[in-house]
This record gives structure tokens, sequence and C-alpha cells, in this order.
């Protein structure tokens, strides 16, 4: 890739009564694969309110696509991955950053904050025609206060079930709440496209590596 190197977003539906064992595993697969050659780090988000759609996001950076397949060829790992098929559904691939923002001094960052994951589902022929709205409508939240930086993700494989993935940092949810509410946010909103069917909502930092 490049020296900036991949991102693998995996967004899992499961049970909320399984998400601690979830955590658990994750910890344990993680752990025998964050020293392998190319590992950047790793984050498990894990959802706010249990009506959310998505439970968990899990977002690591790799330098390439092939550092991660030759970690994964670890036993262990395999094994260990395995056990969560039962009860969770995973829908994860491959993406580069396709747009980004930073705080221009509106958020603290000294707490650890929240954070905002939207999944996208849209043709990957039309992300091009999409992709103004959204630049529109993150170009005035990164504005608001309590706002910390902001990332939209594009996926390498047309096939992904979720074509474009948000992830943006936030103070505190009160802080994402009222900039939402902002009556301008709200008119750019109604004008989104119909093709893209969004899924948003708040996380928080489960584990990391």
């Amino acid at each position: 890739m490049t020296d900036n190197g991949i991102t693998l977003i995996d967004a899992w539906e499961l049970p909320e009564d399984r998400m601690d064992e979830f955590i658990a595993r994750w910890r344990e697969r993680v752990g025998l694969i964050h020293a392998a050659p190319g590992f950047r780090d790793a984050r498990l988000h894990r959802r706010l309110s249990p009506e959310s759609r998505v439970g968990l996001v899990n977002v690591a950076h790799w330098d390439s696509i092939e550092a991660r397949d030759e970690a994964l060829a670890n036993p262990a790992f395999t094994g260990s991955a395995a056990t969560a098929t039962g009860y969770a559904t995973v829908h994860g691939g491959w993406y580069q950053v396709a747009a980004e923002f930073r705080t221009a001094g509106n958020g603290s960052g000294e707490e650890p904050g929240i954070t905002f994951v939207n999944t996208f589902e849209l043709p990957a022929e039309r992300i091009d025609e999409f992709l103004p709205h959204w630049l529109d409508r993150a170009e005035l939240m990164s504005k608001a206060p309590g706002f910390r930086d902001n990332r939209l993700h594009r996926a390498v494989a047309p096939d992904a079930r979720f074509q474009l993935v948000n992830i943006a940092h936030w103070d505190s949810p009160e802080a994402w709440h009222t900039a939402g509410s902002d009556p301008r946010f709200q008119q750019r909103l109604s004008a989104s496209p119909d093709f893209a069917v969004a899924n948003p909502a708040l996380f928080r930092v489960a584990a990391e590596f």
C-alpha cells in the first residue's frame, strides 16, 4: 500500500449479553498478533446504546494487507477467532482514508471522549456522487464545540457491505448531540441522497493494543 498503511474495520452485530465474552476473546486474539511485523494498533469500540444495530467496531491499522495475512497464519489465532462465529455476524473489510477533518481548537482532548461511527451502505459506483454531501456536513460539524477529529474511510473492495465508514471523536455525547441538533446540519442531512443507508451510533473504547 502506501506509507500511510491501511485500515481494517470490522463491524459486529451480536447480542448484548455476549459483549463481555466477545471483548475477552478479542483481547486474546489480538494479543497473539499485536507483536507481528506490520501491526500498528487496534481499538475495539463498544456501543453506548443496546438499540444500535452494530454492537462492536474493531479498527486496526497495518502496514499492508499482506502483513496481516501473515500474522493471521498463526494457528492459535485461527482457533480463537472461530469461537465467535456462532453468535456474532461481522461486516468487515479493508479501507483507505477518503477524507479527514481535525479540530481547530474546539475539542479539549483531555478526557477519553466518545467515538461516533457511521457505516454507510451504498453502491460503490455512487460513492463519488455521495462524497460532496458528506463533506459539506462534516465541515460544518468540524467547527462545533467538542469536535476532535473525523475520518471517512472508503472500502478497497467494491462488494464490501459498508462502502464508507465514518469515524469521528468528540469530547462527549452531549457535544455530539448538540452539534447534530444544529438546524443547519439538519437541513443538510435532509438533503442527503436516498441511495445511501446510514447506521450511526456512539461508542466508547472497550479494549486496545
